[in-house]
Parts: C-alpha cells; structure tokens; sequence
C-alpha cells in the first residue's frame, strides 16, 4: 500500500500555526522580560525553571544560565525558608498564595519581597508548577519600619514626661492617655480608649473638658489655662491635631501646679504630633542620633540655651559647648546607651546668661529611622524649688541645732501620734536613744500610767485646735516630784495630717525657789504682822499712859490754875491773871494736842463707828490741821470689818495722806471706799507723783512707808499698787471680803 503523505496546503497550516505559536511566545516572553516585577516558574521542589530579566536584577544574577535549575531556597533569609517551602508545596497542589519574606541576593544584597503565587499546569509533562510575581516592597517596609520608631518615639516621650497627656477625637471620644493621666484619675488607659469624658467623670467636669475642646476646634489654635479641679490645680495647654479621620481633635497637657512642678508630658500619635507636643511643653527636650549630632531641640531649649535650632541640628556638643561641659554631656549620653535604660538625675547647669541653674534631667535611648540608636533628653528648671528645698534644709539645720542644745526636752509627733523628732535632751532624761523613740508611740516606750498621762493630753490638744501652755508634775522613781512648764501646739506632719510638737522646761528649781520665797514671804508676812500688832500695842499703852498720866496730870494742873486765879484776884492781884490765862491757854493747847497724838496711836472713832465713819472723821481731822481739801466717798452695803483688818486699812490711809501732805505738793486729796465681794479702797491727790515710777514698789529711800502699806495689804490676803494717772498718784488697795450674813 503507497504511503500517504500529507498535502502541501495542510503543511502550510502547520507551519503556519507553528509560526504564530513561536511568535506569541516570543511576544509574551518579551512582555514578561520587560515587566518591572519578578515573574519566575518554579517546581515543586522549588528549583528556578524561569525567570525574567526583573528577576534576575532582583537577585542580582548576570544571566539565567547560572541560576536555572538551581533551587531558591537558598536566596530566602533563614528564617524564612520554612514559610516559603511550605507556600511553594501548598501551590503546587492546587492553591493560591502570599509570602512576605526576606531575600538575600547573590552578591549579599538583602531585599523585602512579596509573591503572590499561583499554580501552573504543564502540558508537556503534566507537572503542576508555581507562578509567581514577586514584588520589591524593601521600601514599603522600611516606611513602615520608620512609622513605628516614630510611633514608638511619640509613645517613649509621653511615658517618660512626668505630665498627664490625652488626645481626643473630633468626637471627644479618647483615641490615647498616657499612664499618669489615667493614673490621676483611677482608670486604665485602655478603659478610656474610645469612649467620652461623660462616661468616667461628673457631668460638670466632662463639660468643663469639651467646652474648652470646642473652643480649641473652632480657634484652630493652642490655648493654655490654669483648671481647677478636685485632684488639683492643673496648667492645661490643648491644641488642635488631625485624629486620623480627617477631622480634628484636640491633645491635651496638664502639668500639677499644686506642688509647683516644672514637669510636663508632651502626646503625639505620629511624628507631627510629638513636635506639636513638644513645641508647647514647658521643658527643654532634644534628640540626638547615635553619633550624638542633635537632630532635634524644642523651643525651650533654645530659649534655655540661646541658640535658635538651626544652629544646634546636626551638631554635637563639641561644637556647641565648652569643652568640660561638652565632656559632662558625652560620658551621662554614653552611660545611658550602655545602661540601655532610661535615667533620672540632677544636675547643676548654668543659664545661657551664666547663672547658676538646677535641672530635674530624665534621659533614655530612642531608636531612630536608620536603625541606630540615639539619646533623648527632658530638662525641667527646678532651680527656684532646688533654692527653696535649700532654704528648707537650712531651717531644719537651724532647727535642730536650736533644739539639740536647748536646756529643754522637744519633741514631734504625727497624726498617729508616733514620734517624728526628739532632741538629745529628751532622749537623754528618758534613757533612750534618739533613734529609738522614731515611728514609735507612748505606749511602746514607757509605762502605761505614764504613756495614758501623755496620751491624755495630747489628745486634750487636738481635740481643743489650740495650743496649750501648763505646770506639770512628775514623781520619780527615787521618790523626788519635778515640775515641768509644758507647752504643746499643733502641727502638721509629712503626710499631710496634724500631729502634736512639745517642749518642756525643767523649772524644778525655779518652783522650789519660788516656793522657799512663798515660805519666806509668809515668814515676813507673819513677821510683819507680829510687828504691826506689837506696833499698835505699844501705841494703845501709849495712849493709854498719855490718857492716864500726862492727861490726868494736865487737867489737874488746869484746874489748879484756875484756883489760883481766882484766889489771887480775891486778894486784889490784878497783875498775875492775865499771865495766868496765857498759861491755861497754853495749857489747852497742848492738851489738845495730845488728844490728837492719842488719837493717831488709837483712834476711838474707829473702835466705835467703824471704818467708814473713822476715815470721814479723821478726813476732816487731817484737812484742818495740813490745809488740804480731804473728800471721803463710800460705795456699796457698809459692814463692820475684823479689827485688825479695819485698823490697816485705816493705817494705810493715814500713811497714803502724810505721804501726799509731804511730798505730792498737791491741794486735795480724795478717798474711795467701795463694798462689794471684795473691798477696793483708794486715795488719789492731785500733786506731782512720784518720779521714778520703777521705785514705786521696791524704792526704801523714801523710807518705810510705802512697803508697810504694801506689807499690810498683803497680810490681809490683798494686794497694793500704784498709779499714775495724768496728774499725781494714786494708790489702789484691794482685799477679799468674806461672805456676811443678812
């Protein structure tokens, strides 16, 4: 049979169809090669059976010849062979999928890539295979890598600033609050994510929060006030931000004014919220780089400082500061990227102007965008709170040298009554260390009937709210009482509650003495007394002698003296009768005369009538022999008095009048007696007073009259003084009276 062979026009089909076959390869292997992204066929052991030019640039081949056939594994990173071994498996039965993974090239270049890959049928050998389309994405992911270090700077700056920090969406809804804010007011910071002031604080205070935030919305600008509020006072500066919607929100700082903190905490969701925060926070902040070139400084620090920042960025300290101070600035940046940890100290730095300057320093390491690590730092003045701490240390100093060498005990304690200071003496006299006596209570250090005496009165002082001054006594063990003055007033402790501080004086010594002087003075007293009574005996046996015997005598002499008158002139003696009456003359006059001395030494109008009517009698007495203008007024019920005490109340005016007839060299004289629970007599005359009113109670020159007058009064269980009104002097006598019966 002829072999049959196949037409001329069937193989120009063919070859035709071949041709067209050949040509759309090659048109497609011209757009794979020219396609910007990585096309590559794998197969299910994941050897390189094609690849475009794309590809090969990716990594970094010089022709497919050297790397078709050849498993890719191998260009994958480490850690990520598993996942890609596993994707090229699963796609080669069937499935789709995506790997982000990291490639190292032939040359060592390393490279994000991400594939989406296929499976792939093979008609020629019926073999599945994996297509994939690999794209660089190296930048997207060091964007990303950049957004979270900014991301993670914005979070390190607020959590390390000592201030309460919020950002609020156009909604008033939280989208952040760093820990001292939700800290501040006993809230998670989570919890406040997402949901309104409303639904945590009062009403009226939730107001308070979005009024201002509407203020700030519609201002389009900063605005800074000073809130009060039941945690304290509050420095608050709000200003607007984007919240990630396209709205605007408002951020939030608060620093505590209250305890006058320079601190401030700045809150930022992205790299423009960290400089809008910083911008506005009272406190020098910076960034530097892992060479220690600064790569940013807020406004404070150029105020700080006196440079503007753009001459600061991008030079280090050596180029900025002196060279020790630059020195100073190194080795604290260095220690900190060693520690790896953030650091608080306290340095003492000068102003731009050379003033000395104190700086509350917080510093930690902040990763930056190339991958190195940097410093950042916040600087809060606190150089007038480090004046004050100092003036407080120097008190306290003062303080206690004061009281470690006081001759007294001194001693504090808190609201609880425990001790908080005792000084060296205290300690002493209760033979314990001082040390000992810190944080503990009466009760642990001293015998209970002891320790509830202290406890009493303490107690007595902060339940009466004021200070409390007595005379205490105190056995002790060998039988002996001391006196102390104890003085203890209110005072507020650390905690902020009222504790109790004391000081007691030994004045054991000074009570003795005083008593010996009470026990001398009534010796004197007594003395005196005995005296006056012996004084008026002995005037009463004068009068009674100068009644009996001179008296007598010179009444028989009259009446002699008339007998011989009369006898004479009935002998017709003219001459002797005239000199006869001279002499009776003077004999009444000096009779009268001794009737007053007897009435001085004993005065019967006294005895008879009382003290009232013997002061008014013997008033006019005394006016008609000095000439003075003598007034005598009596107040209230008149009742009889003890003798003797009539009689020196009665001696205290004679003594008043002869001392303002002798020396006042005044006109008149005024006497007051007044009755009542007490008696108040006084004499006052209009004269000159005396002239040193310092010698009123202990002056003798004058002689014994004024301390005899005071002496007297005293032994009546009264009292003596003397004034000096605007013109002369006035003595004032009071003395008990006791109670009579109607």
């Amino acid at each position: 049979m002829a072999a049959v062979h196949p037409s001329r026009d069937a193989l120009f089909e063919a070859e035709g169809r071949e041709r067209a076959l050949r040509e759309t390869q090659a048109r497609l292997r011209a757009l794979i090669d020219n396609e910007p992204e990585c096309v590559k066929l794998l197969d299910a052991e994941g050897r390189l059976l094609e690849m475009n030019a794309a590809g090969l640039r990716m990594i970094e081949a010089e022709s497919a010849d050297a790397v078709l056939g050849e498993c890719v594994y191998g260009l994958v990173a480490p850690e990520h062979v598993a996942a890609f071994r596993d994707l090229t498996e699963r796609v080669c039965r069937g499935e789709r999928g995506i790997l982000e993974f990291e490639m190292i090239g032939l040359k060592g270049a390393r490279r994000w890539l991400e594939t989406h890959a296929a499976p792939f049928r093979d008609e020629a050998s019926g073999e599945t295979r994996l297509l994939a389309i690999t794209r660089d994405v190296t930048d997207r992911r060091r964007a990303e890598r950049a957004l979270r270090e900014s991301e993670q700077r914005f979070e390190a700056f607020l959590e390390h600033l000592p201030a309460n920090a919020w950002i609020r969406d156009a909604s008033f809804r939280y989208t952040y609050a760093n820990r001292l804010y939700a800290k501040a007011w006993g809230i998670e910071p989570q919890a406040l994510v997402g949901r309104e002031a409303g639904e945590f604080f009062p009403a009226a205070v939730a107001e308070r929060f979005r009024e201002t935030d509407r203020r700030v919305q519609a201002d389009g600008a900063p605005m800074q006030f000073v809130d009060g509020l039941p945690s304290g006072r509050w420095l608050k500066v709000k200003f607007p931000v984007p919240d990630g919607t396209g709205g605007v929100g408002v951020a939030g700082i608060a620093v505590d004014i209250t305890e006058r903190s320079r601190l401030e905490e700045a809150l930022r969701e992205s790299e423009q919220r960290f400089r809008s925060f910083m911008e506005y926070a009272p406190a020098a902040a910076w960034i530097k780089d892992a060479r220690f070139r600064y790569i940013y400084v807020n406004r404070t620090y150029e105020r700080v400082y006196g440079r503007a920042a753009k001459e600061v960025l991008g030079r280090d300290d050596f180029d900025l500061h002196a060279a020790d101070l630059a020195r100073f600035f190194r080795d604290d940046d260095e220690a900190i990227l060693r520690s790896g940890e953030a650091a608080q100290r306290l340095h003492e730095l000068p102003y731009a102007d050379g003033r000395p300057g104190h700086w509350l320093v917080t510093k930690f390491p902040l990763s930056e965008a190339a991958g190195g690590v940097g410093v950042a730092g916040i600087a809060v003045d606190i150089t007038e709170r480090s004046r004050l701490e100092e003036a407080l240390r120097e008190s306290e100093q003062r303080f206690r040298s004061f009281m470690e060498y006081a001759p007294a005990r001194a001693w504090t304690k808190d609201a609880r009554l425990r001790y908080t200071y005792v000084n060296r003496a205290f300690a002493r006299d209760h033979g314990h260390a001082e040390k000992d006596f810190i944080g503990r209570d009466d009760f642990e250090l001293f015998a209970p009937p002891i320790a509830g005496y202290f406890r009493k009165h303490d107690e007595e002082v902060l339940h009466g709210r004021a200070p409390v001054q007595e005379l205490r006594q105190l056995r002790r063990d060998d039988g002996r009482t001391e006196h102390w003055l104890v003085a203890k007033f209110l005072l507020a402790d650390a905690a902020g509650g009222t504790g109790i501080a004391g000081i007691a004086f030994d004045v054991t010594a000074r009570v003795e003495a005083e008593e010996k002087a009470r026990r001398y003075a009534d010796d004197v007293r007594d003395l005196v007394k005995r005296l006056v009574q012996t004084q008026e005996a002995e005037r009463r046996r004068v009068a009674d002698e100068l009644h009996d015997l001179i008296g007598q005598n010179l009444t028989a002499l009259g009446i002699d003296l008339q007998a011989l008158k009369l006898r004479l002139q009935a002998a017709g003696d003219e001459i002797a009768a005239p000199r006869l009456d001279a002499m009776a003359v003077l004999l009444d006059t000096t009779i009268d005369a001794i009737r007053g001395v007897m009435t001085d030494l004993r005065p019967a109008a006294l005895e008879e009538f009382g003290l009232a009517s013997a002061l008014r009698w013997y008033a006019s007495e005394f006016g008609k022999r000095t000439g003075m203008k003598v007034s005598t007024h009596v107040q209230g019920r008149q009742a009889r008095l003890p003798r003797d005490t009539e009689l020196a109340l009665f001696r205290i005016v004679q003594e008043a009048l002869t001392n303002a007839a002798k020396h006042s060299g005044g006109t008149s004289v005024q006497i007051s007696v007044r009755f009542g629970e007490s008696l108040r007599l006084t004499v006052e005359d209009d004269g000159r007073g005396f002239r040193e009113v310092a010698g009123t109670r202990g002056a003798r020159t004058g002689g014994f009259g004024l301390p005899t007058m005071r002496e007297r009064a005293e032994a009546l269980g009264g009292a003596l003084r003397v004034e000096f009104p605007d013109r002369g002097t006035r003595v004032v006598v009071e003395i008990p009276l006791a109670p009579h019966a109607d």
